[in-house]
């Protein structure tokens, strides 16, 4: 067993070094098909988002009792847990809905819920 076990590390080490791999040709990269341009906001860093608030799922009394939707523009999208001010009134982000923005529109929907703890 002994000399098996030394044969085979005397193997391994007499193998050639790989050689590196050739760099890939212009003509690949050029086949891929081209994404669409991101629109100007999105360059900028501007992100446009719809912003919903359901009325129906506070419990707190001092909440708004409509629902409310509307859009608004951040340097970053907001993430869950932030708060937002809007009209007066703080809300809290429950949840965020991503959208891989092929065009002009906006990057993302967003659930808040009413934010009472001021």
């Amino acid at each position: 067993m002994e000399d098996d076990f030394e044969k085979d590390s005397s193997e391994l080490a007499e193998k050639p070094k790989r050689k590196p791999r050739a760099k890939r040709s212009k003509k690949s990269s050029s086949s891929l098909p081209a994404l669409p341009p991101a629109s100007s906001s999105a360059v900028a860093g501007i992100y446009k988002v719809q912003i919903f608030y359901l009325a129906a799922r506070s419990t707190n009394p001092k909440a708004p009792v409509k629902d409310a939707l509307w859009f608004a523009t951040y340097p970053i999208i907001p993430r869950v847990g932030d708060c937002l001010f809007h009209d007066g009134v703080y809300y809290q982000v429950e949840r965020v809905f991503l959208y891989e923005n092929m065009g002009p529109g906006w990057y993302a929907d967003i659930e808040v819920s009413y934010y009472g703890r001021r």
